[in-house]
Order: structure tokens, then C-alpha cells, then sequence
């Protein structure tokens, strides 16, 4: 975070310091920042604790063998060391509290408990933004052959 510090934009950057989450619902995804892995203490899962209550999502550390965990490997650990969770029921059970629009995608930044060591992320604080279209559709097309 001692980039941003420094910055004097005081415009909030998404990088790779700055620990987010986002939300869809057409892809029943939810994509973890490297930074949120970093800021927990980089572990070798997480678990994802919903509180409809208090609209609020918090990612914890866990041990990668801890069933109700999702590891931090394999396939959901993507290449830039960020993590895919794909949780259908989840995302079901957040848009039932907050009544999202489903075609938007929502980032919302940690906020870090020490005593803990969980990150807490508070539905009312999302932003909502426009899921980027594919382009395979706009391509040049090939000159047809003669």
C-alpha cells in the first residue's frame, strides 16, 4: 500500500497493491486480488464467511485441507497468483440481500481486521461497473478467396 501513499491522485487505483474483490452474477464468480491473499498472509486456502445480516463478505485463512475452504492452487489460482471462486449458492444467497443488478459486475475493496486476520468487505460499499463484451463478433473478417 506504500505506493499509493505516495501517489497524488487522489484517485483510487485498482493495482496490484490494492485488495478487491469482484462479484458477477452471470458467471456465479467471484475473482479474490492478489492483494487480498497477500494482506491475509498469502495461506493455503481460504473460507468464504456471508453475513446476510450485515451485508457483508469475509475471506479468512485456512489450511489447504480444511473442507469448507477453497485452496489456493490448482486451477482457481490463476497465473498472476489472484484466485477464481465459482459458487453459484453464494451468489445467489448475496443478490437475494443486496438486489443487484444482475448484468453489472461489483468490486468491492477490503477493509483488514488485525486482530483477526480477515479481510471484510461491505456490500454497500460496491461499485458497479459494465462487464466488458467479447469482441470475437467485431473481428476483420477474412478477404474471401477468389
Amino acid at each position: 500500500m506504500e505506493t499509493y501513499r505516495n501517489n497524488t491522485n487522489s484517485e483510487l487505483i485498482y493495482g496490484v497493491n490494492c485488495p478487491y474483490i469482484d462479484i458477477q452474477w452471470q458467471r456465479g464468480q467471484i475473482y479474490v486480488s492478489n492483494a487480498v491473499l497477500r494482506l491475509i498472509g498469502m495461506p493455503g486456502g481460504i473460507r468464504l464467511l456471508w453475513n446476510a445480516v450485515k451485508r457483508s463478505l469475509i475471506i479468512e485463512p485456512t489450511d489447504i485441507e480444511d473442507i469448507d475452504g477453497f485452496p489456493v492452487i490448482g486451477k482457481r489460482y490463476a497465473v498472476r497468483g489472484s484466485l477464481f471462486i465459482r459458487s453459484n449458492t453464494l451468489i445467489h444467497e448475496i443478490w437475494k440481500a443486496v438486489d443487484w443488478d444482475k448484468t453489472l459486475r461489483f468490486r468491492i475493496v477490503a477493509k483488514y481486521n488485525v486482530p483477526s486476520n480477515v479481510a471484510i468487505f461491505d456490500m454497500n460499499d460496491a461499485v458497479a461497473s459494465e462487464i466488458p463484451k467479447n469482441n470475437r463478433d467485431s473481428r476483420p473478417k477474412k478477404p474471401d478467396k477468389k
